[in-house]
């Protein structure tokens, strides 16, 4: 006897032998006892979850002599003959391969014809939302008036492709995913009856790895099965799926937290040689992740966490050594990664280089550097003096100031032009400082954007004109004066600080020592020799010429 897969050979034959589709198969029954047969239906819901099953169910259930409080007998020659393909009221079709209009036609022309041996007949559209649109067009008619004798009954993966006019038609049911605890008791059962004994882990990672298709979680069981033995181990479907187990994944984390560049590629090293892909575990470990998260956020994370009790005792440790915003930071970073993956050459080498950069990023992991900042500029802002509103500092010095040191003022105001780098020549102590900077900074964290906090750390602000606003950095933070220069962070800057101020203002990014190298004030500004020379080209071609700085 040819064998058969588990899949197939374990096929619920009654409505209550499928698996966490109550409310379906509530409604079905009834509809069965009653006779409230309608001429269409729509099951919608992701694969393995029991649409084609249930519909062969229902096809049997409605044609059924000697049906039992709604579910078919099985047993009588119209169920036997469904079962076995003898009796063709009832037909199975893959939309995929049959998508065109001449099919539908057929269907179309076959359906004014009665049932040879059957009550109805049924037409079973397997994955319909294929279906071209012409295609559609012509079974909208014979869904709209169907003889009396013919049921159709419409699965798919992906309802919202189909057009409205044929959901309108239909009685719609959707399949909702199975749980990991109704999965595990089904593959024990099956196992059991094959006698096979699976430890309780390894059914629960094949459970988790199906993603609620209890089809998918079958198929893994008897791929297992085919190892060989009497008892299967959770090491022994992590062999069969390739994936790495719980503590590799520890590892990892471990290593990236830590910053040990050199673990982390012992670690991929010891993956590849494994045969274990890549673009796998980049996935699982996003969703190892998501479990540090939610060990971060949630009091009792097991209720959630479909893992060992051990495991999620270690994934709480690891999650007390990272910050929320540094896990969300590299869930984001690896999710990124993950569609690169599909079409790079070297996947080895993206997965080595963006382990690498987490691993590098100073920002999120040198956190004694980082609070001690945080905790002096909040110690800053807390004793401060509170200000009314946001305005450029006065003078140090009390009093009216002398005519000569207004005009020296002045003057350097005028040297300071906002422009960028090459034209602001102007000394730092000249420039009016902003009193808002303090309260800026402090808006920018409680705001959630702590990696632009952190970047301007150690900044002071001074006001160039009306427009302009100078941000200017110690020397030595190139790497944060970069950061902070990208369009996105500028927007956020000037966004907050024209709120401070109430107007309209820009930011430029300036370096400390540029404005100590400004020249004396009874010193002539230097040209821009580049300017003075199309200046030149301009006037000898007559043609207008003028520079506009943004």
């Amino acid at each position: 006897m040819p064998y058969i897969a588990l899949y197939r050979k374990w096929r619920p034959l009654v409505f209550e032998d499928i698996v966490e589709q109550e409310h379906v198969v509530k409604t079905l029954k009834h509809s069965v006892m009653t006779g409230r047969i309608a001429h269409a239906y729509l099951f919608c819901g992701t694969r393995g979850t029991g649409k084609t099953t249930t519909a062969h169910i229902l096809s049997r259930a409605i044609n059924c002599l000697n049906p039992k409080e709604g579910d078919p007998c099985n047993e009588c020659e119209i169920c036997k003959g469904i079962i076995s393909g003898s009796i063709l009221d009832v037909l199975e079709i893959d939309a995929a391969s049959n998508n065109s209009v001449d099919n539908i036609r057929e269907i179309r022309d076959e359906v004014i014809y009665a049932p040879s041996r059957a009550k109805y007949k049924v037409y079973i559209i397997d994955e319909v939302h294929m279906l071209s649109s012409g295609a559609f067009n012509a079974l909208l008619k014979t869904l709209e008036e169907p003889p009396a004798h013919v049921v159709f009954i419409l699965a798919t993966t992906e309802p919202h492709k189909l057009p409205a006019t044929i959901l309108s038609r239909c009685q719609r049911f959707d399949f909702r995913r199975i749980s990991v605890e109704s999965i595990m008791g089904r593959l024990d059962e099956i196992a059991q009856a094959s006698g096979v004994r699976v430890q309780k882990e390894a059914l629960r990672l094949i459970a988790r790895l199906s993603d609620g298709a209890l089809r998918d979680a079958i198929s893994l069981l008897d791929q297992c099965i085919s190892l060989g033995g009497t008892e299967i181990s959770y090491n022994d479907v992590l062999s069969v799926v390739g994936i790495v187990n719980d503590t590799f994944m520890a590892d990892v984390v471990d290593a990236v937290s830590n910053r040990d560049i050199r673990r982390m590629l012992e670690l991929i090293e010891k993956l590849v040689m494994d045969g274990k892909d890549i673009a796998h575990f980049v996935a699982d470990l996003v969703f190892y992740y998501r479990c540090l998260l939610v060990c971060k956020v949630v009091d009792k994370p097991e209720d959630i966490i479909e893992a060992a009790g051990d495991v999620i005792g270690t994934m709480k440790k690891q999650s007390g050594a990272l910050s929320q915003q540094q896990i969300t930071y590299i869930i984001k970073e690896l999710s990124a990664l993950e569609p690169a993956l599909k079409w790079a050459t070297h996947p080895r080498v993206l997965l080595e280089v963006s382990l690498i950069k987490l691993c590098e990023n100073a920002l999120y992991f040198d956190s004694s550097d980082i609070l001690s900042r945080l905790a002096a500029l909040e110690s800053r802002i807390s004793n401060a003096a509170a200000a009314p509103k946001c305005a450029p500092a006065a003078d140090s010095h009390q009093g009216t100031a002398s005519p000569a040191t207004a005009a020296g003022k002045e003057k350097a105001k005028k040297k300071a032009a906002p422009s960028g780098k090459s034209e602001l020549k102007s000394s730092s102590s000249s420039l009016k400082a902003l009193e808002c900077w303090d309260k800026v900074l402090k808006d920018l964290k409680s705001s959630g954007r702590v990696a632009l906090f952190a970047y301007l750390l150690d900044t002071k602000a001074v006001e160039l004109d009306d427009k302009f606003v100078g941000v200017i950095f110690k020397s030595g933070n190139s790497f944060n004066k970069i950061n902070v220069s990208k369009a996105e962070n500028l927007e956020i800057v000037e966004g907050v600080l024209s709120k401070n101020l109430g107007r309209e203002v820009r930011v430029k990014c300036l370096d400390e020592e540029v404005l100590a190298e400004g020249p004396a004030d009874d010193q002539p500004e230097n040209k821009d020799e580049f300017v003075e020379k199309a200046h030149e080209l301009a006037k000898r071609l007559d043609v207008p010429f003028n520079i506009i700085d943004e």
